[in-house]
């Protein structure tokens, strides 16, 4: 009996000192290491931290450097002093002229703190400095930064809704469509019809042929006229025959002519 107490004892004993190593490995994978770590504290001053707490995250081009300490107000200042604590081993990687700017991360909207690196020419910054803050680049950012004019753009939106809204009363854009459609396959029917008259006239097809050979035929004609060929133009080319009518029929000859015939017909009577 007492070697079976001693025994659970034992047992005992060995798993509570088990879950104690199990528990106390899953906290330092779970800290990153934390417990085995230098840290230091680097500061930047925002106007407006945008949802950032206690404990987010630090990120370096990407790499998870630190958290943040404490988000503090500067005395005399409309400004945030936000403290980072930052693994000690990446300040060389941070160099003078690095600045931070608030971003959003993944899809529920968490804030951290970016920092952009610097020149890697220049000299790394040191613990208890104060990082420059960047313009955000952040979408989200922008749009709480700018909420006048992003009203303004919700403003258009809502006009063009109404635009078209108005353009599609009756299904007035279907019948335009519709309209369109058709003055197209009107525009190809007459089109191809030009294209085959036009082939007609090249080929010598008839009926087509008739009004060619026609209209060389006039042509011809009025060469022959032009040229003064033939009775009608030896009537329009001859001047002869002008100045002959003109003399029958124009100026004080005309007025002989008629005294003439008045005076024989008074002798007659």
């Amino acid at each position: 009996m007492e070697t079976s107490l001693k025994n659970q004892i034992k047992v005992g004993l060995f798993l509570v000192i088990g879950i104690l190593v199990t528990m106390s490995s899953i906290f330092m994978l779970g800290a990153n290491k934390t417990l085995f770590s230098k840290f230091a504290h680097v500061y930047a001053d925002f106007e407006n931290v945008q949802g950032l707490a206690q404990g987010s995250v630090v990120s370096l081009s990407g790499v998870v450097i630190g958290n943040i300490e404490s988000i503090d107000f500067v005395p005399e200042k409309n400004l945030l002093r936000v403290d980072m604590k930052v693994e000690t081993e990446y300040l060389r990687r941070i160099f003078k002229g690095s600045e931070v700017e608030i971003r959003t991360q993944g899809a529920l909207g968490d804030k951290f703190v970016y920092i952009i690196p610097g020149d890697p020419r220049s000299e790394p910054i040191e613990s208890g400095d104060v990082l420059p803050v960047a313009k955000s680049t952040d979408i989200l950012n922008v749009i709480s930064e700018r909420g006048k004019e992003t009203e303004k753009i919700f403003d258009i939106i809502n006009e063009i809704y109404k635009l078209t809204k108005a353009i599609n009363h009756e299904n007035q854009v279907g019948v335009m469509m519709a309209n369109m459609t058709q003055a197209s396959r009107d525009f190809k029917i007459i089109s191809e019809k030009s294209l085959k008259l036009v082939s007609d006239f090249s080929d010598g097809k008839s009926p087509t042929v008739q009004m060619k050979t026609s209209i060389d035929k006039l042509n011809n004609i009025l060469g022959k006229i032009d040229r003064g060929e033939g009775t009608l133009g030896a009537l329009i080319n001859d001047s002869s025959l002008h100045d002959q009518l003109k003399s029958l029929v124009g100026g004080s000859q005309r007025k002989n002519h008629v005294k003439s015939l008045m005076r024989t017909s008074i002798e007659k009577d």
